[in-house]
């Protein structure tokens, strides 16, 4: 019985002896840095039980980070590249393409809602208001009012498959007046047609501004092609769908890019909406040199929808001397000097037939051209087009002859944080039927823009007030009115 109570007590020494040599081992570490709890030199993580991470890698030893007289040294020299250039840090990410929705034709830089290799989402909504009055008109047309040129638009893009890459771009909220029932009307009932109408219905309707498929065979990118940003030293794009032809400057820039709400009156008075067909595009030195040429129906619809038949051929080139700039009217970065000038022709053979489907044997002949000039600095934009046109057929002998211009202008400028203004200015003529009958009519447009941004971009949201006028010197024909437009991009 002793023996056994020796024994135990011999045990139990022997395990308080071992628990205190180790509460005495070897000195406890230096405390962990800020940020790693445990001591084993690497970011604490929080660790979910679903998502447990990879044990981590080892890395290589981070070279020593430079001194202040280095980094201020390095800073200068940067700086003095970028004045010497012209170009800041953005102007070379929107010359990429890396932050546009359009890669060419549209700065409207900024992250997308959704963006991946295979889809990006992007869009904006323009509500807006206008209230116009024509003094002289007939007394149904003396006032115009209304929310009618409200829409909204959401774009599709992505590239699947490398070189090969797709664009959709829908609008929504035009309205369309369309046609939901016919009647026949028999005023004395002996079974014969006396009068057909036609029952309308305004409502939204859809229009396709681009739906197109992208090819580049060709991208060249010479001896910093490993570079983070390598230059485009030559690109060729083939492009085919429904799309903007790009006759005019204006033409390039998308609907959610441009200074006012709309295009210019003499812009669409020359070229309105988008046809179907395809387009060639080789851009040089980072499109300081852009060559554009295309082959579209001519209508803008199906070739069975209309009584004319034949190809629309077009053609552009621009010059951008000091480096390609987005087609987005107004300088909201404040980048170095850019200007460009360029130049369009559009030819438009066509045969005519009348509504039976007969040849009439007329031929027609309509040529078009467009010269522009762009510039930006430091927030100051200006553009500038001029267009003719001289329409021919075998059957008159008078010319279809038609002239205009444009240009408008606009300076934007901080006014806090990510708020911005800018003051904005258009004025343009048109003179149609020259040659027979001329009609002159002067357009003008002036307001002011609201710009609130966040870290991405600095137009999230504008709030525009723009003054609408026109005078039909030859009708001897005054409008005046305003537009209110809020537009969200997303």
């Amino acid at each position: 019985m002793k023996i056994s109570l020796l024994a135990a007590g011999v045990g139990l020494l022997v395990a308080l002896g071992a628990t205190r040599a180790s509460a005495a081992g070897p000195p406890p570490p230096p405390p962990p840095p800020p940020g790693d709890d445990d001591g084993d030199d690497q970011d604490d993580v929080v660790v979910t039980d679903d998502d447990e991470p990879d044990a981590p890698e080892p890395t290589d030893p981070e070279p020593d980070e430079p001194g202040p007289e280095e980094a201020d040294d390095a800073s200068t020299a940067e700086a003095d590249a970028e004045t010497e250039s012209g170009d800041t840090d953005d102007d070379r990410k929107r010359r990429r393409g890396k932050e546009d929705d359009d890669e060419d034709d549209e700065d409207d830089g900024g992250r997308k809602w959704w963006k991946s290799k295979y889809l990006t989402l992007g869009g904006y909504v323009q509500p807006q208001y206008t209230y116009r009055v024509r003094r002289n008109a007939r007394p149904r047309d003396q006032q115009e009012f209304g929310a009618d040129q409200t829409r909204a638009g959401i774009r599709f893009s992505g590239e699947p498959i490398k070189r090969w890459s797709y664009k959709v771009h829908l609008v929504f909220g035009r309205i369309d007046t369309r046609v939901t029932d016919i009647g026949i009307v028999d005023y004395e009932g002996d079974g014969a047609l006396d009068q057909v109408f036609f029952l309308r219905e305004r409502g939204p309707g859809l229009f396709i501004e681009e739906l197109s498929v992208n090819y580049r065979p060709v991208d060249y990118h010479g001896a910093n092609a490993d570079a983070e940003d390598p230059d485009d030293v030559v690109t060729l794009d083939i492009k085919f769908g429904q799309m903007r032809i790009p006759f005019t400057a204006q033409n390039r820039s998308q609907n959610s890019a441009l200074m006012f709400p709309r295009r210019s009156t003499p812009n669409n008075v020359f070229l309105f909406g988008t046809d179907l067909g395809g387009l060639v595009k080789l851009g040089i030195l980072n499109d300081t040199v852009d060559i554009l040429g295309g082959v579209y129906n001519g209508t803008g619809l199906a070739v069975s929808e209309v009584n004319s038949r034949g190809a629309l051929y077009a053609g552009r080139v621009d010059v951008n001397p000091l480096g390609g700039f987005p087609y987005a009217e107004g300088d909201l970065g404040r980048g170095g000097f850019k200007f460009g000038v360029g130049g369009g022709l559009l030819y438009y053979p066509s045969k005519l037939f009348d509504d039976a489907g007969n040849d009439t044997r007329t031929r027609a002949r309509d040529l078009r051209a467009s010269a522009s000039f762009r510039m930006q600095v430091k927030g100051f934009y200006l553009q500038g087009e001029f267009l003719r046109r001289q329409r021919t057929d075998s059957l008159s002998s008078l010319p279809l002859i038609a002239t205009g211009a444009y240009g408008q202008t606009s300076f934007f400028f901080p006014v806090y944080k990510n708020l911005g203004a800018s003051p904005v200015g258009r004025f343009g003529w048109t003179t149609l039927d020259q040659s027979f009958d001329p009609r002159v009519t002067y357009y003008g447009d002036a307001g002011a823009a609201l710009y609130i941004g966040n870290n991405d971009r600095p137009d999230v949201l504008r709030v525009l007030l723009q003054y609408v006028g026109e005078v039909r010197v030859t009708e001897q024909e005054q409008a005046h009115g305003a537009a209110l437009q809020v537009q969200l991009k997303w």
